[in-house]
């Protein structure tokens, strides 16, 4: 008896998620046990708007009469498995149509926020309870995986852990050693995966309750400040202390010290009878404003230990493969005169009224020792931004803002909250951060005397400001 259909697997992974290594395994997998098999891919796109696609078919029958035609791509109903190393792309399967009372769902529980929730002022997140419901309601069962979570643990990427689940789920006709010597043979950080691979399976043995709300995860306080971190509200600690690990890692001590000196004083006008909100809101925006990006800062990224592994591992080559990691940079006049004294700054030509500065174009082989070397050269100046024109205008622009936050608290707490907000404008760099910081300078210039002379009219140009800035973003 000749089955008459194959079992169709569909998969959504990001970037580095290693969703391509997966599907390889797949395939090897069902050849190792006799079993004809298709794979194919299509990519997505950047900036996290849609992931790549892997599509698998494999027949679950030996010594076919003839050979069978594969499909190229997914159709509507006819997806036994779906797997989703993003919650959101479980949903964007559905949408299409290829979610079906026949398709059984395997989905990891973390997000990775999109570019649409990212550019919204405030809170843009999409909720995943009425994802997870319209899953429950259509699919013929829903498994929710701590995936990123169990990686972490297996000391492996995620798509070691989602094969498990995969193997586990009792839809694949592929035995359970043929998988794990299908990771053996690529020959590719063996052991890590075998254990994510096992994690997968116990994962998928005893699935995440749906109904849970996942928490964000927080860097743990550095042990210099977890006292400071534990005199703040409780609600405001975990923030906090995230917070501070970020901004001794972008620059140092003192200047954390500095972060929660300023958060002190919002707390301090804040209460618990609001829920901290004002003081939640302006943690998060300042943490994020006094790590502003800039060529000290991307040098530093870009020089980090364990960075060419981890480049290895979500390209799938070994450790004595040839490695060439070229870094594209275009530093333009803003962002060259920002690491200098503003003395220094002032060297450097201004670009013509109605002109751009196209930047200086550079090509680095950051895997040498050449482009390594400058890239470490630039990074060194970590001690010297605090000197530097950009690091000075920056910090101007936050007292300001911070003056008009604490002085709008007294009078309307709702407006304080807008104005904490308002520091979504600080934000990108070159033309899109001196436009963001013009429209902060109207509002935060003389913000005192307009807050206490006509609060109402201030308010609503606050608000129009706000509006201006998240229809910006969608554009």
């Amino acid at each position: 008896m000749t089955i008459e259909r194959p079992v169709c697997v569909l998969m959504a992974a990001l970037g580095g998620q290693g969703g391509g290594v997966l599907v390889d395994w797949l395939v090897q997998a069902a050849r190792i046990d006799g079993f004809m098999a298709q794979a194919t891919s299509i990519p997505g796109v950047a900036q996290r708007t849609g992931a790549t696609t892997y599509y698998f078919e494999v027949y679950p029958q030996r010594d076919l009469p003839a050979r069978p035609v594969f499909s190229i791509f997914p159709a509507s109903g006819a997806i036994d498995l779906m797997v989703s190393f993003e919650p959101m792309e479980a949903a964007r399967a559905l949408s299409g149509g290829y979610i079906s009372q026949d398709t059984k769902v395997i989905t990891a529980r973390e997000r990775i926020y999109s570019t649409f929730e990212k550019i919204k002022p405030g809170d843009g997140i999409t909720p995943l309870a009425p994802v997870f419901d319209a899953l429950n309601a259509i699919a013929g069962s829903l498994t929710i995986v701590e995936m990123a979570k169990a990686a972490r643990n297996a000391g492996c990427h995620p798509n070691a852990v989602m094969f498990g689940a995969m193997a586990a789920s009792e839809i694949l006709p592929m035995k359970l050693e043929s998988c794990r010597a299908a990771i053996s043979q690529s020959g590719v950080a063996v052991k890590s995966n075998l254990a994510g691979f096992d994690a997968g399976m116990a994962l998928r043995i005893a699935p995440a309750d749906a109904s849970e709300v996942p928490l964000a995860e927080f860097d743990v306080v550095p042990a210099a400040f977890a006292s400071s971190v534990a005199a703040l509200p409780e609600a405001v600690q975990p923030l906090a202390g995230h917070a501070a690990a970020q901004l001794l890692d972008y620059q140092d001590a003192s200047y954390v010290e500095l972060y929660l000196n300023r958060l002190r004083n919002i707390v301090a006008l804040d209460n618990e009878e609001q829920d901290y909100r004002l003081s939640l809101e302006v943690a998060r925006r300042l943490a994020a404003w006094m790590t502003f990006e800039d060529v000290v800062r991307v040098a530093q990224l870009k020089t980090r230990p364990g960075r060419l592994k981890r480049i290895r591992n979500e390209l799938g080559i070994s450790n004595d493969a040839p490695l060439l990691v070229d870094d594209y940079l275009k530093p333009g006049r803003e962002e060259l005169q920002g690491i200098l004294p503003r003395a220094m700054g002032k060297w450097i030509p201004a670009t013509k009224m109605g002109q751009t500065s196209p930047g200086i174009a550079l090509k680095m082989n950051t895997s040498g020792p050449f482009g390594w070397a400058m890239m470490r050269l630039l990074s060194s100046l970590k001690s010297k931004r605090p000197r530097s024109a950009r690091f000075e205008r920056e910090q101007a622009m936050i007292n300001q803002w911070l003056l008009a936050v604490s002085t709008a608290t007294d009078e309307d707490y709702q407006l304080a909250c807008k104005l904490a907000e308002l520091a979504v404008w600080a934000r990108g760099y070159g033309d899109t951060r001196n436009r963001g910081f013009d429209q902060l300078t109207k509002l935060l210039e003389d913000s005192q005397n307009r807050i206490q002379n006509d609060i109402k009219a201030y308010a609503e140009a606050v608000l129009t400001s706000l509006e201006s800035a998240c229809s910006e973003l969608e554009r």
